[in-house]
Formats: C-alpha cells, structure tokens, sequence
C-alpha cells in the first residue's frame, strides 16, 4: 500500500511516498530519495526512479518499508528536509539519487564534502557560503558498501564506477547532510549518493546513456539488494 507523508520544510508539493506490504512497525526501512526540476532539467528522472524503485522494491521485500520522498532542489529546504526524513523514520539505508551530465551509467559516491558552489537552485537562490556548515569536518564518507555495489552492477552487465567527486552542488550537500544528521539520529544507518545520466528520462535512454530506463530500474533494484544482503541472509540490516 502506499500513503503519502508531509514531511519537513518546504514547499508543500514535495511528499513522501510511504510503501508497505504489511503494517510497519518494527520493519527496517530503506529511504530512496531523487531531485525535482531545476534549471536545465525540467523532468529529474532520479524522482522517477526513487518512487519507481519503492513500488518494485515492496513487491519483492515483504518485510521492508520502503519511504521514496522528492527532494526540493534548494538550498535551504533540502537539507532540512533530509533532517525531517531521516529524524522521521531512522531508516537503516538511504539512497539518494540525482542525474549528473557526466554520467553514463550508475556513479557511486564515496564520499561528500563540506563545501557548496555559487550556482542557483530551482528558485534562482545559490548557496550563503562556500561551506555546508561551519566549522564541521571537511569530508564525510558514504557508509553503503560502494565498492561491493559497483561490483555487483557490473557483474549484472550494467556500467558503474566508483566516484570521489559528486561535485559542490544540490547533490554533494544532500549527502552530506544525510551522513550526518545520521549520526544523530540513526548511527548505524547506510547511507550514499547514486549519480545517474542526466540525459536518462522515463521510458527512454539518452542519447549520452549507457542504461535505458529499464536498466536503470533494473540496477536500482540490484543495488537495493546488495544493501539489503544482510536482511535477506536474516541478520540485522544494521549490522
């Protein structure tokens, strides 16, 4: 079944897409997040695939509850909306995804940065600072097993590469705050930032794309389950 949540600051057309076969008390969650339009892209394919992914994915996993959630492309709300999100349902992972003009296939995140562009969001809005958050630490790492993930895609025939750059824009800083308001809240979470091809719409593959929208489904799903490989061998899932 799926419910719809308000959830966090923001504009009110933004909610989160609630999906559980059973009732959801006690169930590990998986948190899949993608972008709404912002200059250049007026269709985000990653909001497509994270509620695309949360539909298939309560299929398959009957006890996961699975939350996909369209993140406003600003600079203020998303963050906060992050915090709302993760304070909300502690999900044991988080999947983040955003479309990047450099991809051609899955890009896996290791890291994230304390540091923002002077580039505007949806709303003509750019970053206050140069920096995220003042004084906190420079770096932060993806806690997903990124390299078994791009280990695992490219063993199912899909392109994937490992990344140590996801750039100073919306999609670094929605990383980075998701790793730490996790420290926070939901310690032993999972957490990452998957870049797919911006060219990449629903129903079609770009002319710059490796992965048809299909594949994209397809790997989303892969990805999903080399995360969830301690669930499914029935031990904790934050293990």
């Amino acid at each position: 079944m799926a419910s719809t949540n308000r959830s966090g600051s923001g504009t009110s057309r933004y909610r989160s897409l609630v999906f559980s076969r059973t009732a959801p008390e006690a169930k590990p969650v998986v948190l899949l997040t993608g972008f709404g339009p912002f200059p250049g892209v007026e269709r985000n394919a990653s909001a497509d695939l994270a509620q695309t992914l949360a539909r298939m994915g309560t299929g398959r996993y009957e006890n996961v509850r699975f939350i996909a959630d369209i993140l406003p492309v600003d600079w203020r709300h998303a963050p906060v909306r992050i915090g709302a999100l993760i304070g909300q349902y502690r999900p044991a992972v988080s999947l983040h995804f955003g479309v990047s003009a450099r991809a051609t296939g899955f890009v896996i995140e290791a890291h994230a940065y304390n540091a923002a562009i002077i580039m505007p969001d949806e709303g003509g809005h750019t970053a206050e600072t140069s920096y995220l958050i003042s004084g906190d630490r420079p770096r932060r790492s993806a806690t997903l097993p990124v390299r078994r993930i791009v280990g695992d895609l490219r063993a199912a025939g899909f392109p994937a590469e490992l990344s140590s750059d996801p750039g100073r824009y919306l999609c670094n800083a929605v990383l980075y705050h998701s790793l730490r308001h996790a420290t926070r809240t939901a310690p032993r979470q999972r957490a990452g930032f998957i870049h797919i091809p911006a060219t990449l719409e629903s129903g079609v593959g770009g002319e710059t794309s490796l992965i048809s929208w299909p594949d994209a489904i397809a790997g989303g799903l892969r990805l999903i389950e080399t995360c969830l490989m301690p669930l499914r061998r029935r031990e904790s899932v934050l293990s």
